[in-house]
């Protein structure tokens, strides 16, 4: 029996000898193994010895203009840590503080509370936002969110916050709110909030716009010029000292020069524009340079009405104006002809083939990136005009008649209040009031 026992405790020992010997040389093995493949030194540093992985350079992902490159979380920095806040959509533009940025990856957002992401950008370029809407005075009513507010820019939702908000108005739409955030301009969907009594503002809003209309201008101190612009335009050439001292005195009255999509918003009801406001508007296209000039030097804005056929020569540029204080559309392409059809001075938008107007309207709009303002030659229209205008996809349209434009005014028959060179400082001033 001491025999047997013997045995069983010789063969268990022999076992867990066998096991021990077997985990020895596992380790030792392994051993060598780590040492000669994981332990290689990469970029001349050992992670075995480091411990470290390689740090990330966020400066390589910072720009100042950047762009969303796929739907993400916004974050705010709270308590020493960030907090999912909304969200963020692919290609939303964004705009990042220059210098707060933090080490683990994370931007600020320029002029917000919210951060986002380094592998959630690209960098891009500045966007040249127009921000006409910045004289637009806030309606006395506000839109109320509930626990979450979806803000869109063109029909497309840009970003989600995770809160309630009470914004002023400042565009009425039929399907979206245009409402300040943060000193931008966003849309609130009128499905997704409330809107109610509130007073946001106490400035006072304009309730008719005089539009002016120019045509030739001159530099008084370029005779050449000047007498080409006088035999050739009489009564509506004007020196640009006369220019000049108009324009200067809306700059001291703080006027604001409206643009043509100010003006439309405005007839329908969608902006309320501040109390002082006008439209200057340059017809045909002769003798505008030194008008651009007066109106570069005081940051004002107008319309030019352009004759298509003008921009073939030089100096002229086919696509855009060159100048930020002009905005171009439409006084025809090649039909500001008199003497066409009968009465006043014949313009051919009265009684020209159809097909003829339309094929030269299409030219002008396609020249003028798809303008859809519109102005007649000579201030002739009658319904014919009006429809054909129409059928080529214009919504508004300017002659004469000396009136203010109000809400509700017929945009295919806008008037507008001439100047001459006979027209006074006095005449200028009681215009525009």
């Amino acid at each position: 029996m001491k025999k047997k026992n013997k045995k069983v405790i010789k063969i268990v020992f022999i076992v867990f000898g066998i096991i021990f010997i077997v985990l020895i040389g596992y380790a030792i093995f392994k051993g060598i193994f780590s040492s000669k493949f994981i332990s290689k030194p990469i970029d001349g540093i050992s992670e075995m010895n480091n411990k470290e992985e390689k740090k990330i350079d966020y400066n390589d992902y910072f720009g100042e203009y950047v762009k969303v490159n796929q739907d993400k979380i916004l974050y705010i920095y709270q308590n020493d840590e960030f907090i999912e806040y909304g969200i963020v959509y692919k290609d939303t533009y964004l705009n990042l503080e220059k210098d707060d940025y933090v080490n683990d990856g994370y931007f600020k957002v320029k002029d917000r509370d919210y951060y986002i992401t380094y592998e959630s950008i690209e960098t891009t370029q500045e966007l040249n936002d127009d921000l006409s809407w910045k004289n637009y005075i806030p309606f006395n009513e506000s839109i109320k969110t509930t626990d979450k507010t979806n803000f869109y820019l063109n029909d497309k939702i840009v970003f989600t916050l995770n809160t309630e908000l009470v914004l002023p108005i400042v565009i009425k739409g039929n399907d979206y709110y245009g409402i300040i955030y943060k000193d931008t301009l966003y849309y609130v969907k009128v499905s997704e909030c409330e809107v109610s009594k509130q007073t946001n503002t106490e400035l006072k809003h304009t309730n008719a716009i005089s539009t002016l209309v120019y045509h030739a201008t001159y530099d008084s101190e370029n005779l050449e010029e000047k007498k080409k612009c006088i035999n050739n335009n009489a009564t509506i050439c004007l020196s640009d000292i006369q220019f000049d001292e108009q324009m200067k005195y809306l700059v001291d009255h703080d006027f604001y020069t409206a643009t043509m999509n100010d003006l439309e918003m405005f007839i329908d009801g969608k902006v309320q524009l501040p109390e002082h406001t006008v439209v200057i508007t340059i017809d045909d296209g002769y003798f505008a340079d030194a008008a651009v000039k007066v109106l570069e030097k005081y940051n004002l804005h107008a319309t030019l009405f352009l004759i298509g056929a003008l921009s073939e020569v030089p100096e002229w540029k086919t696509d855009t104006w060159y100048s930020s204080a002009i905005e171009l559309h439409s006084h025809t392409y090649n039909m500001h002809t008199p003497g066409v059809c009968e009465g006043g001075q014949g313009s051919a938008l009265k009684c020209a083939d159809k097909n003829a107007l339309l094929a030269d309207l299409k030219m002008s709009r396609d020249q003028l990136n798809g303008s859809k303002v519109f102005c007649y030659p000579f201030f002739e229209y009658n319904d014919y005009a009006i429809s054909i205008l129409k059928e080529a996809g214009f919504t508004m349209a300017f002659a004469g008649g000396r009136q203010k434009i109000k809400v509700g005014s017929n945009k295919m028959t806008l008037a507008r209040y001439g100047i001459i060179n006979t027209s006074t400082i006095d005449d200028f001033i009681k215009v525009i009031y």
